[in-house]
């Protein structure tokens, strides 16, 4: 097919991601890095110093910001590559992994806001989980004095975030998969006497993890950086750094500026850094594990920590559904003591009251999902496709070795680190608090996940189909859009319902971007989140949640209605 099209004019796609993604990162950096040295002339600050780093230092509670923000951080993210690796060894091909992949795209679809208010109401010292044992097994009568929520050391911060971010990595590691003959090596290794566990430790995982590190790398520095969770799970004094550095941002005292845009720096040094770390562990572990690897071991002597393994799976699932029920529970509740374990009375005062109030925030919220998805999906189809057209003119350079770094490069840098500094470029320019910024600010975390999900359907699409086409005397494009984008439907709305829920779960872009003239049901959330009353904030939480919901199953519905007599072209 692409022989015919020579790829020059799709060669608009890269360049424009390119072309754009380096420069909005490298001015927001350079925007965050000239305020660190004193340079903000804005605030009458024209002369460099190191005064704000001095003062960022001195600033009360900085370092344990700066360890908890190492201890959650860090924690989370061995951790989920750790559980990941290993439920994957124990529970591929199982029903365990078939009954994960069926709830794979629900679990994902749930917003890291509205996730994290449920897992609040159901692991806090009121919640549904204290509440189910007491009185019975505990003796409470009143809320146990526990610090299971915002505690000093960010554990419950932890837990969530390897909860949450656990589905991701396994979505990552199922594309990968799908471009490995995982059921060859497998059998091969039986024959030769290993357990399935030991094939996956000494073949499969070697060979998998290399296509994983981009992804491992974009959690590490989540996790490190994260906000709305921190927010509302994490210390609240001293907070995170990131929370810190975004008090600082909003601050009415504009000199705090200066030591937020210190504190960006830091952070960015704390992730690559971290980063670093992460790269010199995996060298030592090759180096260590290299005679392990072949010392002719048949079994695993983790194979006795098989059904708990395969269970952890399960228990993400199961607290991630009944987080989602607790928002359900308070968001109909009109009055609910302790230890009852239901409400006595009902209401559905609050959804009428909160569907009302947040109308103008779902709009924002659907228009700037929807478009930051749209052009997501247009760029990289785009990209895919002049990367398919270099293939076939037998170029060895291709979209991966230019491109996947510049993709995946806003989820590798805080998103506090250079929004900050793109908030400040835009101000200058008088483009802050414009839409069309809004949807781009999205758009640069939206992409990323747009490529991981349909990159690896779209590059096993058999070519074969239009070329046909082509050969009948139909042009590219037409090939393209009337035979290979039909087939490719359902891959791309799911790849597009991804991306939405990315953008409907961003909270910094919002916040800095939208200059505070735009609301979305993320930032609501977490506005009533510093409120007391649940309900309120379980009827923010339930709406942000459903909305992606809704994509999904649009998703999953259209190819159904579209392709009814062509049942192959639905799944």
């Amino acid at each position: 097919m692409n022989k015919t099209q020579p790829p020059d004019k799709r060669r608009f796609f890269p360049l424009f991601i390119l072309v754009t993604f380096s420069t909005t990162i490298l001015s927001g950096v350079a925007g965050t890095l000239l305020p660190s040295v004193g340079f903000l002339p804005v605030i009458g600050h024209t002369r460099m110093t190191i005064q704000p780093w001095i003062d960022f230092f001195a600033y009360p509670g900085v370092l344990t910001s700066i360890f908890i923000s190492l201890f959650s951080g860090l924690t989370a993210a061995v951790s989920v590559v750790v559980l990941a690796f290993l439920f994957v060894c124990f529970s591929y091909g199982t029903r365990v992994w078939r009954l994960f992949e069926q709830f794979l795209s629900p679990v994902l679809s749930i917003p890291h806001a509205a996730f994290a208010v449920g897992f609040a109401f159901l692991i806090a010292p009121s919640g549904w989980l204290v509440r189910v044992v007491s009185p019975g097994l505990t003796g409470f009568t009143h809320p146990p004095d526990w610090i299971l929520l915002n505690d000093p050391y960010g554990l419950s911060l932890t837990f969530a975030l390897v909860i949450k971010e656990f589905p991701f990595l396994i979505l990552v590691i199922m594309g990968a998969l799908g471009q490995m003959n995982v059921r060859k090596i497998l059998t091969v290794g039986k024959s030769m006497g290993y357990s399935k566990e030991q094939v996956w430790f000494k073949v499969l995982i070697p060979q998998l993890y290399p296509r994983l590190r981009l992804s491992v790398y974009a959690i590490v520095a989540y996790s490190l950086s994260v906000v709305d969770m921190a927010i509302l799970l994490g210390p609240g004094s001293p907070p995170t750094l990131a929370v810190l550095i975004l008090q600082w941002c909003n601050n009415p005292d504009v000199n705090l500026k200066l030591m937020a845009s210190v504190g960006s720096i830091v952070l960015l040094l704390i992730v690559i850094g971290s980063v670093f770390l992460i790269r010199i562990s995996e060298k030592i572990t090759g180096i260590l594990t290299r005679g392990w690897v072949s010392n002719g071991g048949r079994v695993s002597i983790l194979a006795v920590f098989k059904p708990v393994i395969r269970l952890k799976g399960i228990v993400i699932l199961i607290v991630t559904f009944l987080s989602s029920v607790t928002l359900i529970i308070w968001s109909m509740t009109w009055q609910w003591r302790f230890p009852d374990i239901l409400p006595k009375t009902w209401t559905l005062r609050f959804w009428e009251k909160g569907i009302m109030s947040s109308l103008d925030p779902l709009t924002v919220t659907v228009l700037t999902g929807a478009a930051a998805s749209f052009v997501a999906l247009v760029l990289a189809i785009g990209c895919m496709e002049y990367d398919l057209a270099l293939k076939n003119t037998k170029k060895k350079v291709g979209l991966s070795r230019y491109i996947s770094w510049f993709i995946y490069l806003p989820l590798l840098i805080p998103q506090v680190s250079f929004m900050a500094g793109v908030q400040l470029l835009l101000v200058l320019l008088n483009l802050d608090g414009r839409w069309v910024v809004l949807v781009w600010s999205h758009l640069l975390f939206v992409l990323p996940y747009t490529f991981i999900v349909l990159s690896g359907t779209y590059k096993a699409f058999d070519n074969r189909m239009s070329d046909q086409a082509i050969i009948l005397g139909k042009s590219y494009i037409k090939a393209l859009f009337r035979v290979k984008l039909p087939m490719l439907l359902r891959p791309i709305l799911f790849a597009f319902a991804i991306g939405f829920s990315v953008s409907v779960a961003q909270y910094i872009p919002t916040v800095l971007i939208g200059a505070g003239r735009f609301s979305t049901i993320t930032t609501e959330v977490v506005n009533i989140a510093a409120g007391p009353d649940r309900r309120v904030l379980a009827v923010y939480a339930l709406i942000q949640q459903l909305l992606p919901l809704l994509i999904y199953a649009l998703a999953i519905m259209i190819p159904k209605i579209l392709f009814y007599n062509r049942k192959q072209m639905q799944v």
